[in-house]
């Protein structure tokens, strides 16, 4: 108890500190952080894919474990001391994978409150300030969700080529490849491109590059993006052709504008 001059007794102890859990699992990496109720970092932890689409729930509840138990370990407490966690995860998309999703982090055993949402929404409750507005994230894939000022949502669907939801870095490099297709078979100009992916994959030139690619024996993944931007900032007009469709594509996914595709049907000409 608290004396009336405002003292503690030796044999009182302080208010406690409350530590938080936030987790941010991707489609190429996942992320988590500690923080104190003043937010300041404590610990952090990251591993690779987690997405559950994927790799399936005993990967995400494995690369949870093994994040969260890093970030905890460096912010030295026990996960007892975790009042909160917030899990952002790709691939969590419709209400029916809730249950799935949760049994995959109940093994951690934290006691405080949690909740879980798709990983779009991480950003959008960061960017946020005034509670509503669009959020857009260009990873491995990519995704868009919004909220208007009484927190109704819209969203994309995240599924990839199948909803039209196609600008994160695999389509990014898959276009780009598609670009060195088109130089091949003379259906578009010539590209730095080709002799980028060439050095990238080893490949001894365009043919066997392609013969690479569709035997998989040369395996392209979100990885190699950096490869297109940088060959853009070359000033190779196809590379920068692919970043602006992107962008495009991302732009109407936050604007509810017509998809690129639709408007330009020949992808790079």
């Amino acid at each position: 108890m608290r004396q009336a001059l405002g003292r503690v007794r030796a044999d009182e102890p302080e208010a406690m500190t409350q530590y938080f859990l936030g987790v941010d699992v991707g489609g190429t990496k996942s992320h988590a952080l500690v923080a104190d109720e003043s937010g300041r970092a404590l610990g952090f932890g990251k591993s690779g894919c987690g997405n559950p689409e994927g790799v399936g729930y005993e990967e995400l509840t494995r690369v949870i474990a093994e994040i969260a138990g890093q970030a905890i370990g460096r912010a030295g407490i026990s996960k007892d001391q975790i009042a909160g966690a917030g899990f952002g995860i790709a691939g969590y998309d419709w209400p029916s994978q809730r249950e799935s999703t949760l049994r995959s982090i109940r093994p951690l055993g934290l006691t405080g409150a949690m909740d879980i949402v798709n990983d779009t929404v991480i950003g959008l409750l960061a960017g946020a300030e005034e509670g509503w507005g669009v959020a857009v994230v260009a990873g491995t894939g990519c995704n868009c969700r919004g909220w208007d000022r009484h927190r109704r949502e819209g969203r994309a669907l995240g599924l990839g080529p199948l909803s039209g939801a196609e600008a994160g870095g695999e389509a990014l490099v898959r276009k780009a490849l598609q670009a060195v297709s088109y130089e091949w078979t003379r259906r578009g100009p010539a590209t730095r491109l080709t002799q980028a992916f060439i050095a990238h994959f080893g490949a001894a030139d365009i043919v066997d590059l392609l013969e690479g690619v569709t035997t998989e024996r040369h395996t392209f993944t979100a990885a190699s993006a950096p490869i297109v931007f940088r060959v853009a900032a070359e000033g190779d007009a196809v590379a920068r052709g692919v970043i602006e469709w992107a962008g495009r594509e991302l732009g109407g996914m936050a604007t509810g504008g017509k998809s690129s595709r639709r408007a330009q049907p020949a992808p790079l000409t």
